[in-house]
């Protein structure tokens, strides 16, 4: 009887944490040491706080076949599209957040038709006004995740959010959530140069694993 290599170190848990930037942030350096990440997610990286279930990565290749009329079977298994998407929803309801979920990317890139936050007063006095962007002047983000093992990393570099906003106010324990479904675009040019990429190595997403714990 076989044997499986059983290596309970190689079972993940956790939601780790998510981060987002508006597009063309700068891709953090990665560094690690024991065998796990220790480099920071430094300005324009925002992390979201607390989710409802944490990041689902899918990846949604589409394929068509073609056929020959000499044959029951598949002639060529043809692949003609491929949806990348980070989903979660938010749980807490800030400036921040709310800009990503309304694709008007960070608060600080946020002018004119883009969407604007105008405030008036301050301290316990102060009011805040979001004004989101009109459909056509949407600003694309990047979406990163650190396992909570600190041993995992990804980025998407270009994701628009298509997720329908319902800013639902129910009873305790229900909280209002922002939903993210972001999906991936493929940027211009490569924004990560980790592991030596070259900026003309262009894909959508990049997946990292600290130490040999992987191997």
């Amino acid at each position: 009887m076989g044997t499986a290599p059983l290596n309970p170190t190689q079972n993940k848990f956790g939601a780790g944490t998510i981060y987002m930037a508006s597009v063309g942030s700068a891709v953090p350096t990665l560094t690690a040491a024991a065998g796990k990440f220790n480099f920071s997610w430094a300005s324009p990286w925002v992390a979201v706080g607390g989710t409802t279930a944490g990041l689902t990565l899918t990846r949604t290749p589409t394929a068509s076949d073609f056929f020959v009329a000499e044959s029951y079977y598949p002639q060529h298994i043809l692949m003609t599209a491929d949806d990348i998407a980070g989903a979660f929803a938010m749980d807490q309801v800030n400036k921040s957040n709310l800009a990503f979920a309304w694709n008007a990317a960070s608060t600080s890139s946020m002018t004119g038709s883009a969407g604007a936050w105008a405030t008036s007063g301050a301290s316990g006095a102060k009011v805040s006004q979001f004004t989101p962007p009109i459909i056509g002047t949407e600003v694309r983000s990047m979406l990163g995740w650190q396992g909570q093992d600190d041993d995992e990393v990804l980025f998407i570099y270009q994701v628009l959010n298509v997720a329908t906003l319902s800013e639902v106010a129910n009873k305790a324990p229900n909280p209002q959530e922002l939903l993210m479904q972001l999906r991936a675009e493929l940027p211009a040019t490569n924004p990560d140069t980790n592991c030596g990429a070259l900026s003309t190595a262009v894909v959508p997403y990049r997946s990292y694993y600290a130490g040999t714990n992987f191997d």
